[in-house]
């Protein structure tokens, strides 16, 4: 590093960057932090499903960022980043203007493609962000019976790193959706005019988990009634049907679709910097594979599969120990051990934690059910909010983790 007091810039004010900041914040007597954000609000994504579906206020999932970057150290810049030049450690603005940089980390999140789903803006809706999740909350207050159709889109990843190919970035919020939509209309009395039916394309559906995990959800499915078929390709939606790749269609009255994923504009925009679909190639230590002092996490990272918030907080831990050594010299990187760990609501007080490690090779494959796992995720995502931004202190974390690799069967 080149200056006596380097500049470390962190792209993106979610899960990951924010993450990171947190980690750094004791660096800015010794480095000045910046974060970079179009938004002056950060979304708690995790929460999107409860505005969409069971009337939490949109303004409970999102917080202004600007006095929390400030009060750990760190400026907060609202502007639009056209594209990075890694080969010169510049960030050029979308207004002409540019930043300098010592120690860059991309935590842009990928782009939800909606445009890439013919027909998705006239009879398609979502979650996944504070814009769709409204609207979804929207077409529901008003739905009044017919065919539910809910689904993901199938995403292609690039080739520079080795993980698993899924064909689905996450299908988490897919089960938290269709039980949760299950409920509403079972409250409301319209399940019995309103079969609920949900595709995957992929082979398997939760292709991320393990044996246990789908023993003990797929019952849950079958109880509800719920319809799942497997190895369906979304091609384009129209007022009353979901259209596939095969041919066939589906009836469909409401229609609701996690959308491709693809890399950030921003990434794909800047040579060099992402790989062939738009997402950032590291190292296990979340380095660039070809530029020094350049990072990334989360779901702007090639690395992170599933694209999954706590994927995005594990490597931003990573990413912001490897920037601290490679400015200070200090400390050491811990490894990257990614696992899936979400909490899905199911409507009411019912919920069900799924924990595991199998997608890379691990033995973790758990769910534990229920109340307890509904007030798990009321409290992670109530202390997210009302901290702006810090997820549950670390030793209550990793205790919790601690028990449940206890009680997982042998």
């Amino acid at each position: 590093m080149n200056r006596a007091r380097p500049t470390v810039v962190i792209l993106g004010a979610g899960f990951a960057g924010l993450r990171a900041l947190y980690r750094l914040r004791d660096l800015s007597e010794r480095a000045e932090l910046v974060i970079i954000d179009t938004r002056l609000t950060s979304v708690a994504r995790p929460a999107l499903p409860e505005v969409a579906l069971a009337g939490k206020p949109v303004d409970h999932a999102r917080f202004p960022v600007r006095d929390a970057v400030a009060r750990h150290g760190a400026r907060f810049v609202h502007r639009a980043v056209g594209r990075v030049e890694a080969g010169r450690s510049r960030i050029v603005f979308d207004d002409g203007g540019d930043m300098r940089y010592d120690a860059l980390l991309v935590a842009l999140g990928a782009d939800k493609d909606y445009d890439a789903i013919p027909g998705f803006g006239e009879f398609g809706y979502s979650v996944c962000d504070d814009t769709e999740a409204p609207r979804l909350a929207a077409a529901l207050e008003g739905f009044e019976g017919g065919p539910v159709v809910i689904g993901s889109a199938k995403s292609t990843w690039g080739s520079r790193v080795e993980v698993p190919q899924l064909a689905a970035p996450c299908e988490g919020p897919v089960a938290e959706i269709m039980f949760m939509v299950d409920y509403e209309l079972r409250r409301r009395g319209l399940r019995d005019a309103s079969p609920v039916r949900v595709f995957s394309p992929g082979a398997i559906f939760f292709e991320d988990v393990g044996p246990k995990v789908h023993a003990d959800v797929e019952p849950l499915v079958a109880r509800q009634g719920i319809e799942v078929t497997t190895a369906k390709v979304l091609d384009h939606l129209s007022r009353r049907h979901v259209h596939f790749r095969d041919g066939t269609s589906w009836d469909s009255a409401l229609s609701i679709v996690l959308p491709p994923y693809s890399g950030n504009p921003v990434v794909k925009a800047s040579p060099g910097l992402g790989d062939e679909q738009g997402f950032v190639p590291t190292d296990t230590t979340m380095r660039h594979l070809d530029f020094e002092h350049v990072y990334a996490a989360g779901d702007a990272a090639a690395l992170s599969m599933p694209k999954l918030g706590h994927i995005a907080v594990m490597e931003a831990a990573v990413a912001a120990a490897a920037i601290r050594q490679d400015l200070t010299g200090e400390g050491d990187v811990p490894p990257h051990r990614p696992e899936v760990f979400c909490i899905a609501n199911r409507g009411g007080h019912d919920a069900t934690l799924i924990y595991s490690d199998t997608l890379y090779g691990g033995s973790i494959d758990l769910t534990p059910d229920g109340v307890a796992a509904h007030l798990m995720k009321w409290s992670f995502d109530s202390y997210y909010f009302h901290t702006k931004g810090h997820l549950p202190p670390d030793l209550a974390t990793e205790g919790l983790e601690t028990i449940l690799r206890k009680v997982r069967p042998s």
